[in-house]
């Protein structure tokens, strides 16, 4: 494996743990809000509907169809009248405050500190995220991850998203490598693994769930600790 010089990593739901920042996020926000007296529904309720509707938004972001703002103005709107809340006023407070708290959180996925240790070492290190600048620029300064990294790549500074070809050879011309001695580390199947595919830069699927698909992929773990013993 020593062939690659580059790897470039995804951020969210690869080394930044996504699910369980967003939820001491949330319940932070049910609790400061009192959600529970001020529109009647459980923390339960208010987390399972986000983890919808914040996916759905995503997806849409990540197909072009969609933009930041979009995402800041409906995702709490959407949470709300799901509940038949029509609070506007509300819904961006809520989206204010997700926004300003959620990126300070510090849960990284297992082992990830010692595997870009490891990685630091014998490889120069990039991120590749379809997240937002100034976000994801907080998300590595608080966890301590940005002196792993040589840069940071995203869709929002080049105006193309995973899995476009066109921002997997943006990051090669900013790491100065080619497609033979590039790898990608990431979570999600369509954007991290057949994008880089679409690029000839071969991927290492990062699938803890152990999800099941019918994709021919280079390379799979289920846990980050396993590059250890990959690279």
């Amino acid at each position: 494996m020593q062939k690659y010089k580059v790897i470039l990593f995804d951020l969210d739901h690869t080394l930044w743990d996504y699910e369980k920042n967003s939820q001491e996020t949330l319940n932070e926000i049910y609790v400061n809000y009192k959600l529970n007296a001020l529109c009647g529904f459980s923390f339960d309720q208010f987390h399972d509907r986000f983890g919808r509707v914040n996916s759905g938004l995503w997806r849409q972001y990540d197909h072009g169809l969609i933009d930041r703002t979009t995402i800041r103005q409906e995702r709490f709107h959407r949470i709300l009248k799901h509940f038949r809340i029509q609070d506007t006023e509300l819904a961006l407070r809520l989206s204010d405050d997700y926004l300003n708290l959620c990126p300070t959180k510090t849960n990284l996925l297992p082992y990830a500190h010692d595997v870009l240790g490891y990685l630091k070492q014998k490889y120069d290190l990039y991120i590749l995220t379809n997240g937002f600048d100034d976000i994801q620029e907080i998300k590595l300064s608080n966890s301590k991850l940005k002196n792993y990294f040589s840069g940071m790549i995203t869709s929002e500074t080049i105006g193309h998203r995973k899995p476009s070809k066109e921002i997997f050879n943006h990051a090669l011309e900013v790491a100065g490598s080619t497609c033979n001695d590039t790898l990608m580390v990431g979570d999600n199947l369509l954007a991290d693994v057949l994008g880089a595919q679409g690029a000839s830069i071969d991927s290492v699927y990062f699938n803890p769930l152990r999800k099941v698909h019918r994709e021919n992929i280079h390379l799979e773990i289920n846990c980050l600790s396993q590059l250890m013993n990959i690279l």
